[in-house]
């Protein structure tokens, strides 16, 4: 049993790790970096809303469209 010095204690290492045992998909670090740019969140914010009117805009012309063909 070793003393554990060739354990990978930080992210780098961990990643290292996975890479070597083909497993690289499932890595994922527990303490990401936070992102405190506000400039890029909201407009992130903003795409994603847009997003979802484009969304609910075409749902209602689904449905409206689904009701007219029925109606007929």
């Amino acid at each position: 049993m070793g003393s554990g010095s060739t354990r990978p204690n930080n992210a780098d290492d961990k990643m290292i790790a996975a890479i070597e045992r083909g497993d690289q998909e499932e890595f994922k670090d527990r303490k990401p970096v936070k992102n405190t740019d506000r400039k890029l969140i909201n407009e992130k914010e903003a795409r994603t809303k847009k997003i979802k009117e484009k969304k609910e805009a075409l749902k209602a012309l689904r449905l409206a469209a689904e009701e007219e063909r029925k109606a007929k």
